[in-house]
């Protein structure tokens, strides 16, 4: 059987992306992906998870999400939207395929799932950079009695058990999630240093609208703008938490976490402290186990690549941060990206 011209691993917003440009092209292609539906990368996070871009900034290319243009989507009509995106295209997506294996011989890839090897000549690794839940290596000190959840596996309150609860971390999730806690919980939210807040809108319109109309979004990153940007990806939108902080609602903690003991949590400026439950909001690691070809990642495990394009011909990446520009691995950087991606592939 001939190879295909492209395989695209990954069947996100970045892979539905990629197929939509491939359709263009009318290069011969299939998206692989290990979730049962399209959109269940959405619909598996917490459910009161509600995006902090507004609507005209989550449209993929070629089909615009429902909504005002102020409106902003929740996680499951975002999967929806991916869902609908995939008929609409009628983009080939092999759900439940999970990826065993990728090599690479002759010049012709092979992915292999678990019960069958699709072959092509290029391949589009489109999976994120979000793998392996991280925890620190001390979480397993704990006693049984605390209850521990990672942020992956949290969806709503009840999911914890009762009493007080640390959450460890200091992105948009992990303030999120302590936010909606405090509701009807003692919360404590430790994170490495002070938090950075940003306004989720400026003048009554959306931050995103600002980026936008100043060109941050689509700035190339040498460029001035994102230079100064990048050290602050990691700012919290809105500033809901920190009034709650100021409120005695949430207790901040600006120490990271150095280790774990029976109920105890010790902190970095020597204090310790008992908790019943712990959620680690601490982020994710690579994990590309099952890609078998030399010279695709370095010896940290992390892809060896430059704006999406790897140094083994025929393979490339896609959705990672700051690939190219500051929304690289946002919803509404996935028009640029696939189109920068296609001079290279088609």
């Amino acid at each position: 059987m001939e190879p295909l011209d492209v395989i695209v691993i990954g069947g996100g917003q970045a892979g539905l992306g990629m197929g939509y440009r491939l359709r263009q092209a009318g290069l011969s292609f299939t998206i692989v992906d290990e979730r049962p539906r399209t959109g269940d990368v959405w619909r598996d996070r917490w459910d009161s998870l509600r995006l902090f871009t507004p609507r005209p900034f989550v449209n993929l290319p070629g089909l615009k999400a429902p909504g005002d243009m102020q409106y902003y989507p929740t996680k499951d009509e975002i999967a929806d939207y991916l869902q609908r995106y995939r008929e609409q295209f009628d983009l080939p997506v092999r759900n439940g395929f999970r990826v065993q294996s990728l090599q690479s011989r002759n010049g012709v890839f092979a992915a292999t799932g678990d019960d069958e090897t699709l072959e092509a000549k290029a391949v589009v690794i489109a999976a994120g950079p979000f793998h392996t839940p991280h925890v620190p290596a001390c979480a397993h000190q704990l006693d049984s009695a605390v209850r521990q959840l990672h942020s992956q596996d949290y969806r709503r309150p009840d999911d914890l058990g009762p009493g007080n609860v640390l959450v460890v971390g200091g992105g948009n999730s992990a303030t999120q999630i302590a936010e909606e806690l405090s509701a009807g919980r003692r919360v404590t939210i430790a994170t490495n240093g002070q938090i950075a807040y940003a306004p989720k809108t400026i003048a009554g319109v959306s931050l995103f609208w600002f980026m936008h109309l100043t060109g941050m979004l689509r700035a190339d990153k040498d460029a001035w703008v994102s230079r100064y940007a990048r050290p602050h990806s990691d700012t919290v939108i809105g500033f809901n938490l920190r009034k709650l902080i100021d409120q005695h609602v949430v207790r901040h903690i600006p120490h990271r976490v150095t280790d774990c003991d029976g109920r105890e949590v010790a902190f970095a400026d020597g204090t310790r402290e008992g908790f019943d439950n712990v959620l680690w909001c601490t982020g994710f690691r690579p994990g590309y186990e099952w890609l078998k070809v030399v010279n695709a990642l370095d010896e940290a495990g992390s892809p060896q690549q430059t704006r999406g394009i790897s140094p083994v011909p025929g393979l490339y990446w896609l959705g990672h941060p700051w690939q190219n520009r500051l929304n690289s691995a946002l919803l509404n950087g996935v028009d640029m990206e696939t189109r920068q991606l296609m001079r290279h592939i088609g």
